[in-house]
């Protein structure tokens, strides 16, 4: 009994600790995003801000950032925008900024988007930030800390609360 205990035990610790880590998105340029993990994040190359004054990564020290890529023309993209509001809402008290980094393709279109969708958190143009990020499809959520270090490129959508909790508890 006690060695079915001690495995299950195992078997439930190993369990509780990949829960921890946000999974990552199986993308075409995985061995390039896990090379950026644990570096200095890249600048944020942005233009046309929304909902905010223009942000900076150096300025955001101290706070725990999350990238979202998105496109107006993505539906996905627009259908994670109330979700993307509520955890904007439910974490901006504990020093966590949300910033929608909108593809250039459609961009003209951002502002529209914006009001029609109601969108919250920060948002500016892309002007070179998916090359720096290697941002490859949408929506893209990449996780930024407190130190402005890369923790997390490309994770699966579902988990990127999972990396603020994550952060939030270190």
């Amino acid at each position: 009994m006690n060695k079915t205990f001690g495995l299950i035990g195992t078997l439930l610790f190993s369990l509780n600790l990949s829960a921890v880590e946000p999974a990552l998105e199986n993308s075409k340029v995985r061995e390039a995003l896990n090379a950026m993990h644990g570096k200095p994040a890249p600048a944020l190359q942005l233009n046309g801000w929304m909902n905010t004054k223009a942000l900076g990564l150096e300025k955001l020290k101290g706070k725990i950032v999350v990238l979202d890529f998105w496109a107006t023309w993505c539906g996905p993209c627009i259908a994670s925008i109330p979700h993307t509001n509520e955890m904007m809402k439910k974490y901006a008290d504990k020093g966590v900024v949300i910033i929608g980094v909108c593809h250039q393709r459609g961009a003209e279109k951002m502002e529209a988007t914006a009001k029609e969708k109601d969108i919250k958190y920060p948002i500016a143009v892309d002007n070179g930030t998916n090359d720096a990020y290697k941002a490859n499809s949408f929506p893209d959520y990449y996780i930024i800390d407190r130190k402005g270090i890369l923790r997390w490129a490309d994770i699966v959508n579902r988990d990127v609360e999972k990396a603020i909790e994550h952060l939030l508890a270190e």
